[in-house]
């Protein structure tokens, strides 16, 4: 990785990640594992901007695909770019606490789940926030913000 390209998104626009049905790569799976795991301990503590990516590729981690480490790289890629970008609290703010939260109503072509995602905002800088699918499938799209919103607050 140290000749690597950068990337300017974590995800290529419009990725979605298929499903693999071929049998389990043990190799493949466990290099898979390990970078999506470190991935995932980076977007934990320091990286809120891969975090749909992140949790997008964790999906597959049972049986991954050479797809699916190939986009996990692309994220390492992505990051090797950004390397400059941190985390910065102004203590001398007074924006208060600030949520935003956001949801797509059924982008999961196969199970028609929603992905949604929040953060909190303290003295201009992050203090939390997630990625995730939603639990239930929604029939409306108002209805996704509004279970984003009960889990934000």
């Amino acid at each position: 990785m140290l000749n690597a390209k950068s990337t300017s998104t974590p995800l290529p626009a419009g990725y979605y990640a298929a499903k693999n049905t071929e049998p389990v790569d043990a190799e493949l799976c466990s290099c898979f594992q390990t970078v999506i795991g470190s991935l995932l301990y980076l977007m934990l503590g320091t990286r809120p901007d891969i975090a749909f990516a992140v949790t997008h590729l964790l999906r597959h981690a049972a049986n991954p695909s050479q797809d699916h480490l190939n986009k996990a790289l692309y994220i390492c890629c992505y990051l090797i770019g950004m390397s400059t970008y941190s985390l910065v609290y102004n203590g001398g703010s007074s924006a208060g606490l600030i949520a935003c939260m956001d949801s797509d109503w059924g982008s999961d072509p196969i199970s028609r789940l929603s992905q949604t995602g929040f953060y909190l905002k303290l003295a201009d800088g992050l203090i939390s926030w997630t990625s995730c699918v939603q639990k239930t499938i929604t029939y409306l799209s108002t209805e996704a913000e509004y279970m984003v919103l009960s889990n934000c607050a």
